[in-house]
């Protein structure tokens, strides 16, 4: 069971959501629509999913733990690419 120790707060600052919101509008013809939800939804997502993985990549180069980036396989986002840490993809949420 999940507590609240295995939970790690990142530090997020605002050139976060601004790369998150740049690949969300270069990402939204390429991205399809999922459970009706609106293009302005798809957007929120993507910058938000964008911009945590910049926040874990940024902790991680900060704590010196080595980690790989390499692009998502080619049925998903084409602009997309994961973090890679002791040779496994991690989803970051």
């Amino acid at each position: 069971m999940l507590t609240h120790a295995d939970f790690l707060p990142l530090p997020y600052t605002p050139d976060l959501t601004e790369a998150g919101v740049e690949f969300a509008l270069r990402s939204l013809a390429y991205s399809y629509e999922r459970d009706g939800r609106s293009p302005y939804g798809r957007l929120r997502r993507m910058a938000a999913n964008v911009s945590v993985e910049l926040a874990f990549r940024r902790y991680l180069t900060q704590e010196n733990i080595p980690f790989d980036v390499k692009a998502s396989t080619p049925f998903k986002d084409r602009e997309r690419f994961d973090v890679i840490l002791n040779g496994q993809r991690c989803d970051i949420k």
